[in-house]
Formats: structure tokens, C-alpha cells, sequence
């Protein structure tokens, strides 16, 4: 006899007093209130129409190193499992996988067991123990084979290490696989995101011609919190060599997270592939550090009327990195993924770390490449004239001619130094427009090279120069006029010689824009953006509904474990922002009284003899045919003839 074979639970006879049921025991205190059987198929429709169950089977067969028949057939399928995820998501619950294993063994219906494939789960309490073992054991296997799909840092995650062992696993770490499986993890998040994105009404997804986003960075943490850097980790080393093993404490989980700036004086770097981050808290500096990763987010955004509710702002692509690591070439794939969503690619927005800070074939070059026009603020040493080409002077996104008047010129230097106010600030870049050197012909591709032109030159000269004859066809009206400091051929720049030259934009410190910056409508659009993601980050990190920075309702871990789950996270976060929207919309819809019609005279009274038809629907004639029995026929007969029913 074992322990399950005893019926030891005869105290739910109702005798005791006891105030807590059976049911309640059985679910360890948790509900047991079962899904909705159309709430577990429209999930596991959705799932399905994510496209990642048939990516899952190509990696698989891409990995297999055999055409064997295979083992034991997995009792809980992966499809099960997110569907499993994906209805606690929903209901605001820790995406624990012990309660995934407690959905799926208490919480589906005979129905949805059959439609998931499930085995039937005994009732009875004397199989209790036992079975939600099983249960357990099946779920988090089923989660670790599909996170071994997709893991591009795979290590052992249960003990603590000393230095030694993480300097080793550093020194062992294939970079090469790592590379196509975040190419892989990346790719199980677009999926998702991409079916939470077409969930919309195809008028609200095409509420605007092209996709617009903005995007950033924000702080995930890590269930493990015991942190190293890279810049002290040879002393450690060196230290534990000579150290008392039973006086070592205990050492970092996770070889593979960083730590990440969150305020204070420290400077968030931005390290390329190959380099190593020296990114260290320090004694007494006047910095806030949190050991974990960083969730890279576009959200979409409105640039045609920035500020309008047209559509919900959905993230519209994700991943998760390594502090201070690739930042600009995570935000590369960001935009590549947003570009995935059926709308031609638009404006892209940030702040200062990205495209004010990246050199150019890092960030700037692949978004031009994927279709994507930067919009952002810049440096305060990056404003003003910082380089040029032929004689052309390139001034915060543009290129302007080489005699422009230095003020108009240091316009955005002297406002951001309070010389001048907003006003005449606002003066002196509408101004400076004129000098502007003139498009004659667009790049051929799209970080290609592009024609320019002195803007005294072609059909629409905006400025006059003792250097250039202005063509006769041009408007007669009053233009600046240019002064240059010489006329003499031999000390003349390019741009004041030729008709025209090749510029590469890409090579500008301050890259150009997709409006003009410090102009009204530059800042409009700018402040919209970036209000939109930092709400997003905040909405998607607030306790309660996600709450995507808490490792604690995510408990497994590594990276690859954090960004299967927060992805669920976002999809379940996009789901309810489109819910949202179209209730508020029928909420607006509700209070607007509807415009009554007035019917006019002569479609209500009107009838057609030749038809046999009226204006309000009647199937009868409401007057009898203008005939002389008609006038003759005594009156109940002229009543009968003037109802007298339409053939059908």
C-alpha cells in the first residue's frame, strides 16, 4: 500500500466545521474556475494564425542530427503550452509555468482538452499529488524544448558560479550560433506581434499610408540578481585562486545580462559586436544600476496628425539585448520588423541615443536601406555647421550654401545658450531655408548619393549671387543676395563652380530629417513620439496588468525564457489596447445623437401608376387608374379599386 492509496481526505464530510472546501484544497488555494471553451479556441486560433507552430517544426528539423523515428510522443504540445500562457496573460496572472500546468490540468473543459490534445486529469484526490507532479513536469519540458529552439546563450541556470566558472563560460560561448538563434528568438516575437497587429479592422490598421514609429529602450529585470562586469572580472578571478572556498559567497547565475544605467551621472555607452562592455557600479558615484536587460520597443505613432486617436498605439515590434550591447543595431531589427506589417515604411523616431549618437552604418544607412526616415533631437555638440562636402556646409540635417550668414547658421547654438529667444529662433531657420542647397537629382538608392545644386541655380532660385546668372524664366521677385568672399575661379568650392555635385548625406555628424528640425512642425511631431513610447514603456511596465519589469512574474530563467514570456506579455498588452479603443469608440458612437433624415413630400406621398408602386413600401396602389368605371363605379367599389394589390 503507498500513500496515495489512502483515503485520507474523509474530513470533507461537512462535520468538522472546517471553512475551506475540498475544491479549494484540491487547487492549493488558487481558482479553479474553468476558461470559456470559445476564450481557449479564439486563443488557440490566434496561436495558430501567429505562423510560429510551422516555424517551430522547420528549426527542429534544421537541428536534428537523425531521420529516427523519434521517442515517446510529448504529452503536452507547445501549442498547448502558449495557449496555456497566453490565457493567464489574459487574466492578469504571474506567467508562472506551474500555473500553465495548473490551467491546463484543472482549468479547460472535456471540449478544450480534446481541442489541445490534453489527457484526461483524474479527479480524485488519492492521484493528487502525483498527478499534478506529472502535470508540472510535462509543462516545463515542453518549455524547455521550445526554448531550445530559440536560445542563443544556452547555459546552466540552477546554481550560483564562482568567477572562474563564468570567465569559462564566456571564453566557450559560440558567437557565431548565438547569432542565428536571436535571429530565431526575434523572429518568434515579430510572429506575434504581427497576428496581435492584424487583429485590427483593416480601417484602423490603414488608418494612416505608411507606418510611423518610435522607439526605445527600457529595463527588464532578471530573476537572478547577483551581477559581475566584464572590467573587474580577470581580479575576481585572480582573487578566488587564492581564496578560502569555504569563505567564497556565492558567485552570478547568469553569464548573460549586464547592468544597465537608470539615472544618476553615468553614461549609457553603446558597444558594438566584438567589444566588451566596461559598464561597472562604482563607489560613491552618483549613479542608479540594476543588473538585467533591456526590452527594445516600436510603437507606432501618427505623423500625419500627430496627437490624433485614429488608431491605438500597439507595439509593433520588440526583442530583448544585453545592456550597453548593439544598442543601435538591435534598433536596425526593430524597424527591418515594423517594416514586416504590410504598410510601406515611414518616419522613425528617437531620442539622443540612437541616431544623434550611432555612426552611420550602424543605424542610419540599414533604416535608410529598409525604407525608414530618422526624426530626432540632436546633441548640443552636434548642432551647428559640423563638416561639409564641395564647398556645401552640413547644418543639422542639410546642406547649406558655403556664403550663408553665420548667424542663421549658429541659430540653433545660440538658442540652446539662451542668446536668442524662441521667436527669433523660429526667424532665422525659416530664413536660413533660402540657402539651402537645391535637389536636382534624388539618390538612386535610398543611402545612395544625391544630387545638389546652388540654391541660385534652376528654375526656382531662392537666393542671388554675383557668381551665377539666373535664368531668364525665373519669377521676378526680392531674394537674399549672397556675398562671397571671393570671385576669383581658382579659390571657388565645387559647389559655386559646377552645376551640380554628389553629396552623401549618410556622412553627416547630424543626419537629415524627415521634417525640419527646431521648425514647429519638427517639434509637434517629435513631442507626440516620444510622449507615445514612453507611455507605451510605462503601460507595459505598470503593476497590475503586465508588468513586464518585474522578473518575478516570470520566474524562469535566461534571456531567451524572458523574452518568450514578456512576448506573450506584449501581444496580451496589444490585444487589450485594440479592445479598448474600439469600446471607446462605440462609447463615442453612442453619445453622439444620430442625424434624423427627413423624408421630403414627394418620395413620401408619391405613386407610380406604370410600376404599381408608392413611396413608403405599400404593397397596394393608394389610388385607383384614372378610368371612367372608376369615376362611375359607386363608392365601395372605388375603395376596392384603389386598394387593389401589386402583382408580385
Amino acid at each position: 500500500m503507498t500513500s496515495t492509496d489512502i483515503d485520507y481526505y474523509r474530513a470533507f464530510d461537512g462535520t468538522d466545521g472546517c471553512g475551506i472546501t475540498e475544491r479549494e484544497i484540491l487547487g492549493r488555494g488558487r481558482t479553479l474556475q474553468r476558461f470559456d471553451d470559445d476564450v481557449v479556441a479564439r486563443t488557440e486560433a490566434r496561436v495558430l494564425q501567429s505562423g510560429i507552430l510551422e516555424q517551430f517544426e522547420r528549426w527542429a528539423a534544421e537541428d536534428s542530427n537523425s531521420e529516427g523515428m523519434g521517442g515517446r510522443p510529448a504529452m503536452i504540445s507547445i501549442r498547448a503550452l502558449l495557449v496555456a500562457l497566453l490565457l493567464l496573460a489574459h487574466e492578469g496572472a504571474p506567467l508562472h509555468i506551474r500555473r500553465a500546468a495548473h490551467v491546463l490540468q484543472h482549468r479547460l473543459s472535456t471540449k478544450s482538452c480534446e481541442l489541445l490534445d490534453l489527457p484526461e486529469s483524474p479527479v480524485s484526490f488519492a492521484t493528487h499529488v502525483p498527478t499534478t507532479k506529472r502535470w508540472y513536469t510535462n509543462t516545463i519540458r515542453a518549455f524547455h524544448r521550445m526554448k531550445k529552439l530559440m536560445d542563443p546563450y544556452p547555459q546552466e541556470l540552477y546554481t550560483a558560479k564562482t568567477y572562474t566558472e563564468i570567465q569559462e563560460i564566456l571564453r566557450n560561448h559560440d558567437a557565431e550560433r548565438a547569432e542565428k538563434y536571436k535571429a530565431r528568438l526575434d523572429e518568434y516575437t515579430r510572429l506575434f506581434i504581427r497576428m496581435s497587429f492584424m487583429q485590427q479592422p483593416r480601417a484602423i490598421r490603414r488608418a494612416t499610408k505608411q507606418m510611423d514609429v518610435s522607439f526605445d529602450q527600457t529595463y527588464i529585470g532578471t530573476p537572478t540578481t547577483k551581477g559581475y562586469s566584464r572590467k573587474n572580472l580577470a581580479s575576481k578571478v585572480r582573487a578566488e585562486q587564492t581564496a578560502d572556498l569555504g569563505q567564497m559567497s556565492p558567485g552570478p547565475v547568469d553569464a548573460f545580462a549586464g547592468w544597465h544605467v537608470k539615472s544618476g551621472k553615468a553614461e549609457r555607452v553603446d558597444n558594438q559586436k566584438g567589444e566588451v562592455d566596461q559598464t561597472a557600479p562604482g563607489r560613491g558615484e552618483w549613479a542608479d544600476y540594476d543588473w538585467g536587460w533591456v526590452a527594445n520597443l516600436a510603437v507606432r505613432v501618427d505623423a500625419e496628425q500627430p496627437g490624433s486617436k485614429r488608431f491605438p498605439s500597439l507595439v509593433v515590434a520588440a526583442s530583448l539585448s544585453i545592456p550597453n550591447m548593439e544598442v543601435a543595431e538591435e534598433a536596425a531589427l526593430l524597424l527591418e520588423a515594423a517594416a514586416s506589417l504590410d504598410l510601406p515604411p515611414g518616419i522613425a523616431d528617437a531620442d539622443k541615443q540612437y541616431w544623434a549618437n550611432a555612426k552611420p552604418f550602424r543605424l542610419l544607412k540599414p533604416a535608410l536601406q529598409t525604407g525608414f526616415t530618422p526624426s530626432t533631437d540632436y546633441r548640443s555638440d552636434r548642432v551647428g555647421v559640423k563638416g561639409g562636402q564641395h564647398g556645401g556646409l552640413f547644418v543639422e540635417g542639410d546642406v547649406y550654401c558655403p556664403n550663408t550668414p553665420k548667424p542663421l547658421l549658429e541659430a540653433t547654438k545660440n538658442f540652446l545658450a539662451k542668446k536668442i529667444d524662441a521667436e527669433t529662433y523660429r526667424a532665422r531657420l525659416e530664413e536660413r531655408k533660402a540657402y539651402r542647397l537645391h535637389v536636382k537629382q534624388k539618390a538612386k538608392t535610398p543611402d545612395g548619393k544625391v544630387m545638389l545644386r546652388c540654391p541660385s541655380l534652376g528654375p526656382s532660385p531662392t537666393v542671388t549671387c554675383p557668381l551665377r546668372e539666373m535664368m531668364l524664366s525665373a519669377a521676378k521677385k526680392a531674394r537674399p543676395e549672397v556675398e562671397p568672399e571671393t570671385l576669383e575661379d581658382e579659390f571657388l568650392d565645387t559647389i559655386c563652380k559646377q552645376h551640380s555635385a554628389a553629396f552623401d548625406l549618410t556622412e553627416m555628424q547630424a543626419p537629415q530629417q524627415a521634417f525640419d528640425y527646431g521648425s514647429e512642425e519638427w517639434e509637434t511631431f517629435h513631442d507626440h513620439a516620444r510622449n507615445t513610447v514612453e507611455s507605451g514603456n510605462e503601460q507595459l511596465k505598470a503593476s497590475g496588468d503586465e508588468d513586464i519589469e518585474t522578473a518575478g512574474r516570470r520566474r524562469v530563467r535566461g534571456i531567451a525564457a524572458a523574452q518568450i514570456l514578456v512576448t506573450l506579455l506584449i501581444v496580451n498588452h496589444n490585444l487589450r489596447k485594440i479592445a479598448a479603443f474600439l469600446s471607446d469608440k462605440e462609447i463615442e458612437r453612442a453619445r453622439t445623437t444620430p442625424r434624423v433624415y427627413i423624408l421630403r413630400r414627394r418620395d413620401r406621398v408619391w405613386a407610380n401608376r406604370y410600376t404599381k408602386t408608392t413611396g413608403n413600401g405599400d404593397l397596394v396602389i393608394p389610388r385607383g387608374s384614372r378610368t371612367s368605371s372608376s369615376r362611375t363605379a359607386p363608392p365601395d367599389q372605388q375603395d376596392q379599386l384603389a386598394l387593389t394589390p401589386m402583382r408580385t
